[in-house]
């Protein structure tokens, strides 16, 4: 029988069963531990408790089993029991560590989920080597079904990586001499400074694409100034009927996945509000580094709830209605991601005169190869405090890297706007 093999990034349906079991197996050698995270809706571990591994070998629909090695090769396997769950657990996230080396070292790495009859999909992790601990997959519910993800990226330092992905922290303190890893406990309620959560350290080489973006945010931050600052980062997303044939292609999710860097680093709770907008706005979940994979996926509904023609204002003054009643001490940054066809200039640009003395920054982005028409001419316009809205045509985001994205972005427009605002007194911070 053929198995199905899902590439990294790629997802698919599990047949309906009380329970799964991810089977990873690896060649005899170095000592490799299997560990699962119960993430809730946003991507986040609720505390400790949501960690199944060699020290606490069963949670809420989770089962560990100790690794068995027979004719030189080990296996581990984890049981997946979605129908118990905690009614906050929303997928459960399977990684690797190796231990005193790196996956380099790790021969004939393979992982899989099985049913009752046997294998269902192999995952690709591809080859993995100067990484010291892995994301194999998630399994997760959407709707109606649950669907398994192969992920395959890895991490540089360890478990450590894997626990703050997710939201926990490390306890440092020294820990007994038998006890391999330190128990993970509930991040804390404490704000850092941005100043202090962006590094310049480049990743190391074979880093996750998460980790290479946030690299390249943080450059371009310090390069502009605006390190140490803090915003609200807001994603609109175009669900007009032209933009179609970029979903269907994955050119939405993967620019969804470069928008939601920005925030990792920059919004004041690691979060992206997210808008759809075709002729009326949706307000959808909001999304992390953590959750961003499958998010269109995920929030398809609210997607289809937004679908037709192109009418900017009204989601415009939503976002402006939200920032006035869930106020913040920090500016917001709206990314506006659009194909074009806008035709509403009047109104826009009126709105963007009546809002320019107010702390919100709009980043007009073209997406598509389009006429992007009126897109062009919003970052000129005259008559407000200040110029409130920039305009990037990209095209082809696939084209653009990093670091021009990001550049230009900070670079070339938001850092303007915070200088021309801080000057008007329009930030106080």
């Amino acid at each position: 029988m053929t198995v199905a093999i899902l590439a990294r990034g790629q997802n698919t349906a599990l047949p309906v069963a009380s329970s799964y079991t991810v089977v990873v197996s690896h060649a005899a050698g170095p000592e490799v531990d299997l560990v699962a995270f119960q993430l809730d809706e946003a991507g986040r571990a609720p505390g400790d408790h949501a960690m199944v591994f060699y020290n606490q070998p069963a949670g809420a629909g989770v089962r560990w089993s100790p690794p068995e090695t027979a004719g030189g090769v080990t296996r581990h396997r984890l049981e997946v029991t979605p129908g118990g769950w905690a009614s906050t657990t929303a997928r459960v996230r399977i990684g690797l560590t190796v231990a005193d080396g790196t996956f380099a070292a790790v021969a004939g790495l393979r992982a899989a989920v099985h049913g009752a009859d046997g294998e269902l999909y192999a995952l690709d992790l591809g080859t993995p080597d100067v990484q010291d601990a892995l994301i194999v997959g998630d399994v997760y519910r959407h709707r109606d079904a649950i669907k398994v993800r192969c992920v395959g990226d890895g991490f540089t330092d360890g478990l450590r990586g894997l626990i703050t992905d997710v939201g926990l922290t490390v306890d440092d303190e020294p820990a007994p001499a038998a006890a391999a890893v330190a128990v993970p406990v509930a991040q804390p309620a404490v704000t850092l400074t941005k100043a202090k959560q962006i590094s310049l350290a480049k990743p190391a080489a074979g880093a996750s694409s998460v980790d290479l973006r946030k690299y390249a945010v943080a450059v371009s931050l310090v390069k502009s100034g605006l390190d140490g600052r803090t915003f609200r980062v807001v994603l609109a997303i175009d669900c007009s009927g032209s933009t179609k044939k970029l979903f269907r292609s994955g050119v939405m999710q993967r620019s969804l996945e470069r928008m939601v860097a920005i925030a990792d680093l920059l919004d004041d709770n690691g979060e992206m509000e997210v808008w759809f907008f075709g002729d009326f706005p949706v307000r959808s979940a909001p999304v992390r580094t953590t959750t961003a994979p499958d998010y269109l996926e995920r929030q398809a509904a609210d997607k289809k709830r937004a679908e037709g023609g192109n009418f900017e204002p009204r989601v415009m003054k939503e976002i402006l209605d939200w920032s006035t009643a869930e106020p913040s001490p920090h500016p917001t940054l709206v990314l506006f991601w659009s194909d074009g066809g806008v035709h509403a200039e009047k109104q826009i640009t009126e709105l963007l005169v009546r809002s320019s003395n107010r702390p919100v920054y709009w980043m007009f982005l073209g997406l598509g190869v389009a006429d992007y028409g009126v897109l062009a001419r919003l970052d000129n316009v005259r008559g407000g405090v200040v110029d409130n809205a920039g305009f990037l045509p990209i095209d082809d985001i696939d084209l653009l890297s990093d670091d021009d994205l990001y550049g230009q972005i900070f670079g070339t427009f938001v850092s303007r706007w915070h200088t021309a605002a801080a000057a008007a007194g329009i930030l106080h911070s």
